[in-house]
């Protein structure tokens, strides 16, 4: 039996997953309400109201249900499963605002769950925290991502995609390469739930303020050291939607190559950046090399004693040449790490660290990537 499937791009919205996280009232619920309104019309998506939100509270025509715990998530998934082709034909979109907020009703019922269960074990100690859900380290997380993506593997077979909406928060991420600490912002989870979920989805777009801060002077003396008192002052702010970034200051994502670096926090802006990455991703990708027709070879001619001779010493002579004028140096990693650290140039050092990314971390960088990092910091 032969293996092997040739993939192709889907030009429809729903057939891929999206997260947008961003500031309380920033717009995130206006925005991911408005695409689905646009792209598949009031019948075509679902909004839960999760938790202890209000978004939909100053929204017009929002097509919504309010999620107060995860019994109620867990009520309306298994309706739309059951029932999809009867009393949700047209449903393509569930948008869960906020995820975050279903995650800490999901710990509580994990933490309930866990308890009731085990309450008549002998010497058993009813948990307090998630920490102690299944003997505790760390398993108590996976059980509540697996509590809630279950239900968004079963959708998804029935033809319901699930958008995420979180909050966001700045977070200090140490640099593995340089061990240098800078500031990202990030979703406002824990950044192992977030990691699960990014994980999953096909696009992280993370919803900020723009701001062009100007210093302006007061027209007042300082009294200390005689000099102008100066104010900062923000000159300039807009809203955007952030899905790649070089300085790794935004932790978003995307897994089409050909997605703008961001927009403004808009839904047509949305809508088209989304169309226009997945319109770009298929031109890249349908660009094939025709293959080369197969020539046949003359029959080489006879090669006399001495004339192979010579030629036996000419390749001697060129493969000598080769190996004495390799330009990679043997320990190339520890070489790049020195070498990275004494660069000056932030946008070399951004486009090192994005092909870093592509690997993970430096050590699982393959040779062929090695060399391309050394070639730029050289």
């Amino acid at each position: 039996m032969a293996f092997g499937k040739r993939s192709s791009i889907s030009e429809n919205l729903n057939d891929y997953s999206i997260m947008l996280c961003g500031e309380s009232g920033i717009g995130k619920t206006t925005v991911m309400s408005r695409l689905c309104e646009m792209e598949f019309g009031e019948d075509g998506y679902l909004l839960m109201n999760t938790g202890d939100e209000e978004g939909v509270s100053a929204i017009d025509d929002v097509t919504y249900e309010d999620v107060p715990s995860y019994k109620k998530y867990v009520e309306i998934c298994n309706d739309i499963i059951k029932n999809k082709t009867t009393d949700y034909p047209n449903l393509k979109i569930l948008i869960i605002d906020t995820l975050d907020q279903l995650i800490k009703a999901t710990e509580a019922y994990a933490i309930d769950d866990w308890n009731r269960s085990n309450m008549g074990n002998k010497n058993f100690k009813p948990a307090k925290s998630l920490n102690s859900v299944e003997g505790g380290f760390g398993a108590g997380y996976d059980v509540v991502f697996n509590l809630i993506y279950d239900k968004v593997r079963a959708l998804d077979k029935v033809g319901v995609k699930v958008w995420f909406v979180c909050h966001s928060k700045t977070k200090d991420i140490v640099d593995p390469l340089t061990s240098s600490a800078y500031t990202t912002l990030t979703s406002n989870m824990a950044q192992r739930y977030f990691n699960d979920f990014k994980t999953k989805v096909h696009v992280v777009g993370v919803a900020c303020i723009d701001r062009t801060i100007d210093v302006v002077g007061t027209g007042r003396e300082n009294i200390m050291n005689h000099k102008e008192i100066t104010v900062n002052k923000v000159s300039n702010e807009t809203r955007q939607i952030v899905f790649r970034d070089d300085s790794y200051s935004v932790d978003s994502k995307s897994r089409f190559a050909g997605i703008v670096d961001r927009i403004p926090l808009d839904a047509e802006e949305l809508q088209k950046a989304l169309k226009d990455a997945i319109k770009n991703s298929k031109t890249s990708a349908s660009k094939k090399s025709t293959p080369k027709k197969e020539t046949k070879k003359p029959e080489p001619a006879p090669v006399v004693e001495d004339e192979l001779e010579d030629d036996l010493v000419e390749d001697v002579a060129v493969d000598t040449v080769e190996e004495v004028t390799s330009e990679y140096p043997d320990n190339l990693v520890e070489v790049i790490r020195t070498m990275f650290k004494e660069c000056k140039d932030a946008d070399t050092k951004a486009t090192v660290k994005g092909i870093i990314a592509e690997y993970g971390k430096l050590n699982d960088v393959d040779e062929d990537g090695l060399k391309k990092i050394y070639d730029i910091l050289n």
